[in-house]
C-alpha cells in the first residue's frame, strides 16, 4: 500500500514538473519572439538593394515612389552625417512617396500627413509609430543607426502585408 502511494506521489511530481517546464518554455519562447529586434534580430529588415544611393534635394532621376528630400544639411558643424527631411502622405490607402532613402548615420525627419482619414506610420525595427488624424501632419524623426531595407506600414489599417506600406532604406557607408 505504501509503495503505491509513493509511486502516485512521484507521478504527480513528475507531471507538475512537466507542466511547469512546458509553460515556462511557452512563456520564454513567446517573449523572445516578441523581442526579436532587441535581441539583435529584425522584424522587417532585408538587404539594401545594390546600387542604392540617397537622393539629394531637387534630384530628378529618382525611381518612381522614392521620396526626394526637401532639406539635406550637415547634422552638426563639421559633421559628415546629414539631416534629411522628407514629406510622406497617406491617402486612399497608399503612402506617397512610399520609399525613403538615407545614409547610415543620418538623422531622418519625416513630415507625415494623413489626407483622407487617420493613418499611422509604424517602423518596427526602429521602435517607431506616429499617428496622424485626417488633415494632420505629424513628425517622425530618428537616427539611421543601422543599414538595411526596412518595411514600414499602417498598423491601425492592418498588418505589413495587408495595409499601406513602404520602405526606409538606410545605405551603409561606402566600402562596407
Amino acid at each position: 500500500m505504501e509503495l503505491n502511494k509513493t509511486k502516485e506521489f512521484i507521478a504527480i511530481i513528475i507531471g507538475v514538473v512537466i507542466v511547469v517546464l512546458v509553460i515556462l518554455g511557452f512563456v520564454f519562447g513567446w517573449f523572445s519572439g516578441m523581442n526579436t529586434a532587441r535581441n539583435g534580430g529584425s522584424l522587417t529588415k532585408s538587404a539594401v538593394p545594390a546600387g542604392t544611393v540617397a537622393p539629394s534635394v531637387g534630384a530628378t532621376s529618382t525611381p518612381k515612389g522614392v521620396a526626394v528630400p526637401t532639406v539635406v544639411t550637415p547634422a552638426a558643424p563639421g559633421a559628415t552625417t546629414q539631416l534629411r527631411v522628407f514629406n510622406i502622405s497617406a491617402d486612399k490607402g497608399v503612402f506617397t512617396p512610399s520609399t525613403v532613402i538615407a545614409n547610415e548615420g543620418d538623422t531622418v525627419h519625416i513630415n507625415f500627413t494623413a489626407v483622407d482619414k487617420t493613418y499611422d506610420i509604424t517602423v518596427p525595427d526602429f521602435g517607431l509609430k506616429q499617428t496622424a488624424a485626417k488633415g494632420e501632419t505629424k513628425v517622425l524623426e530618428f537616427g539611421a543607426t543601422q543599414s538595411g531595407k526596412f518595411t514600414y506600414y499602417c498598423a491601425s489599417c492592418g498588418n505589413s502585408a495587408t495595409s499601406p506600406n513602404g520602405y526606409i532604406i538606410i545605405v551603409p557607408p561606402q566600402g562596407s
